[in-house]
């Protein structure tokens, strides 16, 4: 079984007892979080909403990122901008669905 969960704009497949890295959540490591479903697949392999439904996690760790650069440049301008980028994340193992 799994669910397709919304969060942060960007939706993630919520499978029991897979971890995810979500956008970063303001929890400490061990609390619990609820996900609310969009779409929950069941073992005959249709699809169907529920207004009812939950997703529990656990939070495991925070992290951050892979390092993205982001270089501008205007030739004969002498113009040059470069910045970098590393996005904060919280890993979360998924532990009930339904």
């Amino acid at each position: 079984m799994y669910a397709i969960i919304d969060m942060g704009g960007k939706q993630y497949k919520a499978e029991s007892g897979k971890k995810i890295k979500v956008d970063l959540l303001d929890k400490k490591i061990g609390d619990t979080v609820e996900f609310k479903p969009i779409l929950i697949s069941g073992e005959d392999k249709k699809l169907q909403t529920s207004p009812d439904a939950k997703v529990l996690g656990k939070v495991i760790s925070h992290s951050k990122g892979k390092k993205v650069i982001s270089f501008k440049k205007k030739r004969k301008k002498g113009y040059k901008r470069k910045i970098g980028h590393r996005q904060n994340y919280t890993e979360v193992e998924i532990t009930k669905i339904g």
